[in-house]
Protein backbone atom coordinates (compact mmCIF):
# COMPACT_ATOMS: atom_id res chain seq x y z
CA UNK A 1 0.00 0.00 0.00
CA UNK A 2 2.92 2.35 0.59
CA UNK A 3 3.92 2.37 -3.09
CA UNK A 4 0.58 3.93 -4.06
CA UNK A 5 0.48 7.71 -4.34
CA UNK A 6 -1.07 9.62 -1.51
CA UNK A 7 -2.11 12.68 -3.53
CA UNK A 8 -5.54 13.78 -4.68
CA UNK A 9 -6.58 13.08 -8.27
CA UNK A 10 -8.29 15.49 -10.64
CA UNK A 11 -10.84 14.46 -13.23
CA UNK A 12 -12.06 17.63 -14.95
CA UNK A 13 -15.43 17.77 -16.67
CA UNK A 14 -14.03 17.84 -20.20
CA UNK A 15 -12.38 14.46 -19.56
CA UNK A 16 -15.20 13.05 -17.42
CA UNK A 17 -17.87 13.70 -20.05
CA UNK A 18 -15.78 12.79 -23.11
CA UNK A 19 -17.84 10.01 -24.71
CA UNK A 20 -14.92 8.93 -26.90
CA UNK A 21 -12.79 7.94 -23.90
CA UNK A 22 -13.20 4.63 -22.10
CA UNK A 23 -13.90 4.63 -18.38
CA UNK A 24 -10.45 3.16 -17.72
CA UNK A 25 -8.82 5.97 -19.71
CA UNK A 26 -10.59 8.49 -17.48
CA UNK A 27 -9.41 6.61 -14.40
CA UNK A 28 -5.87 6.52 -15.75
CA UNK A 29 -6.02 10.27 -16.44
CA UNK A 30 -6.94 10.92 -12.81
CA UNK A 31 -4.10 8.65 -11.68
CA UNK A 32 -1.66 10.58 -13.86
CA UNK A 33 -2.86 13.89 -12.36
CA UNK A 34 -2.28 12.40 -8.94
CA UNK A 35 1.28 11.45 -9.81
CA UNK A 36 1.90 14.85 -11.43
CA UNK A 37 1.10 16.57 -8.12
CA UNK A 38 4.49 15.64 -6.71
CA UNK A 39 6.89 16.89 -9.40
CA UNK A 40 4.74 18.33 -12.19
CA UNK A 41 5.07 15.25 -14.36
CA UNK A 42 4.41 11.53 -14.14
CA UNK A 43 7.28 9.08 -14.64
CA UNK A 44 5.35 5.85 -13.94
CA UNK A 45 5.84 2.96 -16.35
CA UNK A 46 3.17 0.93 -18.09
CA UNK A 47 3.98 -2.00 -15.81
CA UNK A 48 3.38 0.20 -12.75
CA UNK A 49 -0.10 1.15 -14.01
CA UNK A 50 -0.82 -2.44 -15.06
CA UNK A 51 0.06 -3.79 -11.60
CA UNK A 52 -1.84 -0.97 -9.89
CA UNK A 53 -5.11 -1.68 -11.73
CA UNK A 54 -4.69 -5.37 -12.47
CA UNK A 55 -4.80 -5.03 -16.26
CA UNK A 56 -2.29 -5.77 -19.01
CA UNK A 57 0.47 -3.44 -20.13
CA UNK A 58 -1.01 -3.52 -23.63
CA UNK A 59 -4.28 -2.15 -22.25
CA UNK A 60 -2.34 0.61 -20.49
CA UNK A 61 -0.65 1.46 -23.81
CA UNK A 62 -4.06 1.78 -25.45
CA UNK A 63 -5.41 3.95 -22.65
CA UNK A 64 -2.39 6.27 -22.80
CA UNK A 65 -2.78 6.47 -26.56
CA UNK A 66 -6.44 7.50 -26.13
CA UNK A 67 -5.43 10.30 -23.76
CA UNK A 68 -2.53 11.39 -25.96
CA UNK A 69 -4.66 11.39 -29.14
CA UNK A 70 -7.20 13.67 -27.44
CA UNK A 71 -4.34 15.96 -26.30
CA UNK A 72 -5.23 15.49 -22.63
CA UNK A 73 -1.63 14.48 -21.90
CA UNK A 74 1.75 15.20 -23.43
CA UNK A 75 4.42 12.51 -23.55
CA UNK A 76 8.14 13.24 -23.66
CA UNK A 77 10.69 10.47 -24.17
CA UNK A 78 14.08 10.92 -22.51
CA UNK A 79 16.70 8.74 -24.16
CA UNK A 80 15.49 5.23 -24.90
CA UNK A 81 14.27 4.27 -21.46
CA UNK A 82 12.48 7.12 -19.67
CA UNK A 83 9.05 8.54 -20.41
CA UNK A 84 7.55 11.61 -18.79
CA UNK A 85 3.83 12.30 -18.96
CA UNK A 86 2.57 15.86 -18.51
CA UNK A 87 -0.99 17.04 -18.09
CA UNK A 88 -1.98 19.41 -20.88
CA UNK A 89 -3.18 22.42 -18.89
CA UNK A 90 -4.10 24.41 -21.98
CA UNK A 91 -7.55 22.82 -21.79
CA UNK A 92 -7.93 24.13 -18.25
CA UNK A 93 -7.11 27.64 -19.47
CA UNK A 94 -9.98 27.56 -21.97
CA UNK A 95 -12.34 27.78 -19.03
CA UNK A 96 -10.79 31.11 -18.04
CA UNK A 97 -10.72 32.86 -21.42
CA UNK A 98 -12.55 36.18 -21.55
CA UNK A 99 -11.08 37.91 -18.55
CA UNK A 100 -12.92 39.10 -15.52
CA UNK A 101 -16.57 39.85 -15.94
CA UNK A 102 -17.31 43.52 -15.51
CA UNK A 103 -18.92 44.10 -12.14
CA UNK A 104 -21.88 46.42 -12.12
CA UNK A 105 -22.29 48.39 -8.93
CA UNK A 106 -25.72 49.02 -7.49
CA UNK A 107 -27.13 52.47 -7.89
CA UNK A 108 -26.94 54.93 -5.04
CA UNK A 109 -30.67 54.69 -4.52
CA UNK A 110 -30.11 51.19 -3.13
CA UNK A 111 -27.91 52.51 -0.33
CA UNK A 112 -29.35 53.88 2.87
CA UNK A 113 -28.28 57.49 3.19
CA UNK A 114 -26.52 59.00 6.14
CA UNK A 115 -28.96 60.66 8.46
CA UNK A 116 -27.08 63.13 10.70
CA UNK A 117 -29.87 63.57 13.21
CA UNK A 118 -30.25 59.84 13.87
CA UNK A 119 -26.49 59.34 14.02
CA UNK A 120 -26.09 62.05 16.68
CA UNK A 121 -28.88 60.56 18.76
CA UNK A 122 -27.44 57.04 18.50
CA UNK A 123 -23.92 58.21 19.30
CA UNK A 124 -25.09 60.13 22.38
CA UNK A 125 -27.18 57.20 23.61
CA UNK A 126 -24.37 54.71 23.03
CA UNK A 127 -21.76 56.92 24.72
CA UNK A 128 -23.90 57.38 27.82
CA UNK A 129 -24.53 53.64 28.10
CA UNK A 130 -20.89 52.71 27.59
CA UNK A 131 -19.70 55.24 30.20
CA UNK A 132 -22.18 53.88 32.73
CA UNK A 133 -21.07 50.30 32.02
CA UNK A 134 -17.43 51.29 32.18
CA UNK A 135 -17.87 52.68 35.68
CA UNK A 136 -19.22 49.32 36.82
CA UNK A 137 -16.20 47.53 35.35
CA UNK A 138 -13.50 46.60 37.85
CA UNK A 139 -10.07 47.24 36.35
CA UNK A 140 -8.21 46.10 39.48
CA UNK A 141 -8.44 42.45 38.42
CA UNK A 142 -5.71 43.16 35.85
CA UNK A 143 -3.26 44.05 38.60
CA UNK A 144 -4.25 41.19 40.89
CA UNK A 145 -1.53 38.50 40.69
CA UNK A 146 -3.92 35.81 41.99
CA UNK A 147 -5.89 35.97 38.75
CA UNK A 148 -2.89 35.39 36.51
CA UNK A 149 -2.59 31.99 34.94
Amino acid sequence: MSDKPNFYAILPAFVRYDTELSANAKLLYSEITSLCNEKGFCWATNSYFANLYGISERTIQNLIKQLNDKDYITIKILGNSKRLIYIDYTRYEKNFVGGVKKISYPHEKNFTHNNKINNKININNNNNESIENFNDFDIDWLNDSDNLI
